[in-house]
């Protein structure tokens, strides 16, 4: 299973990389997939999902987008992803 991955900033500041392609041997869900990235690239990237390390509450500040779609609901973290998915990890910043 193939997933496109775009990270935004500050992400791509932590993976070093803006697009990337990650196949895999088996369908995840959106939980693997961040425990995957937390192992990858390490304590930052959690700290960049999570709200104040809260795990499972996701950081006021992210927007993941799935296929141009960004959403979430009770099940997101159960959302399961399939060959093909175009992700975004991005932060939307306010302010002036």
């Amino acid at each position: 299973m193939k997933l496109h991955l775009e990270f935004s900033p500050p992400f791509n500041e932590v993976t070093k990389t803006i697009n990337e392609i990650f196949d895999f041997e088996k369908e995840l869900t959106l939980a693997e997939l961040i425990e995957f990235f937390g192992q990858k690239y390490g304590e930052r990237f959690t700290e960049l999902v999570w709200e104040k390390g809260n795990k499972g509450v996701f950081s006021k500040f992210l927007s993941i987008i799935i296929n141009g779609r960004s959403y979430q609901h009770d099940k997101f973290l159960e959302t399961r992803l399939k060959d093909g998915d175009q992700i975004v990890f991005i932060y939307i910043y306010f302010g002036g």
